[in-house]
């Protein structure tokens, strides 16, 4: 057991992370840009503002094990820049290599490491509403409540089994216990496009959309301008043109900035859109980023031709934490501190009142939510490049329908669980971030099914960052294929194992996601069941002592020694 005071731990585990830029003067935002014209209002002399930020919580209220990704590929042009680092090039960028406390919560070893420790979980577990709640509140307090700014990104009504069994009824109460302001339209368009109009009148608070995509306010005489970017993919679900994207982002950005000194980006988009957004936009601050679930604990600034790319915040997923940004102004800018914030359950105060409404509201749903299912023969996780041991189990699971492959996307959703822990339904129901997720079976062919992998390929290594969909590889059981990492579009699925003679003959292929039933209208629903129950019922077969299946994945062409990834980095 350590002996951290809760000031110790928490120093210790934020330590070498608090990092300053010139957000202005990077952005190219100052009072006149010479790109594009944009004028913006100079800020007050010497002002200064805090702003809060979260994103990715999945309406997880309550604590998480942490477990991030220990194999994280992106665009051969972002390799070796964050967050696209090995698990020990994220600590060493960081000058963290000698600190466990940080390992824990930015690396998978270190995750695992801090669990085995701590047997009773009393440093295991991470973030839940109530210990968010209380964090964000006295940030706000200690800074000023008139100078703080809290925004909500993406992806905070959904993904857990609480919020798919009631709609994203409570999404908009959450977000008030945490405090959110403003917040930027995300999943529950989709999953429940007749209670939106009920759900954002709840919130009482602007919530940016595609046909309302600025909020204006002031905090400490500073008038500031929120612009909001919805995931391209939704917004455009029959594919976008970037240009035209960008274009109307612009416009938007150009009229924020009439009327304000500080002009934010909440950006829906995921990881490598925003990245990409960071270079093309002007008269943008900074920009906050949500979907991809990535944690970085300074802010990004990839290299662009221009030199003035605008700093990327990422906040990480499922409220293990937060980040803090202060800015002060200086001139025409603004000067940019962040500290990412990581929250230990266990050292860590709860806010009273909403660790008893999170009981009174699970109450009527947690006998159901909270079922024993089976326990943990060893980690269940499903952040990884590649694949994770949650895909696996769901490719056993697909595998009971007759199929003689499975195929999945690469969804970053899911709770991890370490050795010995009990699964229940709420961690099923995670797994798919609340969509339906009814199971098929399809006939596919060898070309077909190859076509399928590229795509999901392009998506995650395209050089055009914008196609970044924020899913890792597609998951493929019962076959083999190499991934050529430097291979051109259209070429990096190679040696695609077939299980019959003759790659023109169709086999069956079993899934969940919609990506792949809208290209095949012969694919076969199995009657009346979805992914969760699939997954359950495959559970109940398994004895006591189930041990976890072999993880099935790709081999990779790669460049031996490059900075950004290596497969040595694999657990």
């Amino acid at each position: 057991m350590l002996n951290f005071s809760r000031r110790q731990f928490l120093a210790a585990s934020a330590a070498g992370v608090v990092t300053s830029v010139a957000a202005g003067g990077l952005s190219g935002c100052a009072t006149r840009s010479g790109k594009t014209g944009i004028k913006r209002l100079a800020p007050p002399t010497n002002a200064q503002l805090q702003l809060l930020f979260y994103a990715d919580t999945h309406a997880q209220w309550q604590s998480v094990y942490a477990h991030p990704a220990a194999n994280h590929l992106g665009p051969m042009s972002l390799l070796g820049q964050a967050p696209y680092l090995t698990e020990q090039n994220r600590l060493a960028t960081l000058g963290l290599q000698a600190n466990p406390v940080a390992a824990s919560w930015l690396t998978a070893q270190g995750a695992r490491q801090q669990v085995q420790r701590f047997s009773n979980n009393e440093l295991s577990k991470m973030g839940g509403y109530a210990v968010l709640a209380q964090a964000l509140a006295e940030k706000r307090e200690a800074f000023g409540v008139d100078a703080s700014l809290t925004l909500e990104g993406g992806q905070c009504w959904n993904g857990s089994g609480l919020s798919s069994m009631t709609a994203g009824r409570y999404g908009p109460l959450s977000s008030h216990w945490l405090g959110a302001e403003v917040r930027v339209a995300s999943e529950e368009a989709v999953l429940w496009p007749n209670n939106l109009a009920q759900l954002y009148r709840d919130f009482k608070r602007p919530v940016l959309t595609a046909e309302q995509p600025i909020s204006y306010l002031t905090k400490a005489g500073v008038k500031i301008a929120v612009v909001g970017s919805v995931n391209p993919w939704q917004q455009f679900p029959q594919g976008f043109d970037e240009q035209d994207w960008l274009a109307g982002l612009q416009a938007h950005i150009k009229t924020a900035a009439k009327s304000a000194s500080l002009v934010i980006l909440l950006c829906d988009a995921g990881t490598n859109p925003s990245l990409w957004l960071s270079t093309q936009l002007e008269g943008v601050d900074v920009i906050l980023s949500s979907r991809g679930q990535d944690l970085w604990p300074q802010p990004v600034r990839v290299q662009s031709n221009s030199g003035k790319a605008i700093p990327v915040c990422f906040a990480g997923s499922q409220g293990q934490g937060f980040v803090e940004l202060q800015l002060t102004a200086e001139g025409d800018n603004w000067q940019l501190a962040m500290q990412y914030q990581p929250l230990f359950t266990q050292v860590e105060p709860a806010q009273a009142a909403v660790a008893q409404q999170i009981t009174q509201l699970r109450a009527a749903y947690a006998g159901w939510l909270d079922q024993p299912l089976a326990k943990t023969p060893d980690w269940l996780y499903r952040r990884d490049v590649l694949a994770g041991s949650w895909d696996q189990i769901i490719a056993e699971a697909l595998k009971t329908t007759g199929a003689d492959l499975t195929l999945a996307p690469g969804l970053r959703h899911g709770l991890a669980l370490p050795p010995g822990a009990v699964i229940t339904r709420d961690h099923l129901l995670s797994l798919t971030a609340g969509y339906s997720a009814k199971v098929f079976n399809l006939p596919a062919n060898r070309s077909e099914l190859q076509s399928r992998l590229e795509v999901g390929a392009d998506q995650l290594l395209s050089d055009d960052w914008f196609l970044h969909s924020s899913e890792d590889l597609p998951r493929l059981t019962g076959s083999h294929f190499v991934l050529r990492y430097q291979a051109l579009a259209g070429q990096r699925i190679s040696e695609l194992e077939w299980p019959v003679a003759s790659t023109s003959e169709k086999v069956r292929v079993a899934g969940w996601s919609t990506h792949y039933q809208n290209q095949a209208r012969s694919a076969e629903q199995i009657e009346g069941i979805a992914l969760w129950q699939l997954l359950e019922n495959w559970l109940k077969t398994q004895p006591n002592d189930w041990q976890l299946p072999a993880i099935e994945q790709p081999s990779l062409a790669f460049v031996d020694g490059h900075p950004g990834w290596h497969p040595e980095a694999l657990l």
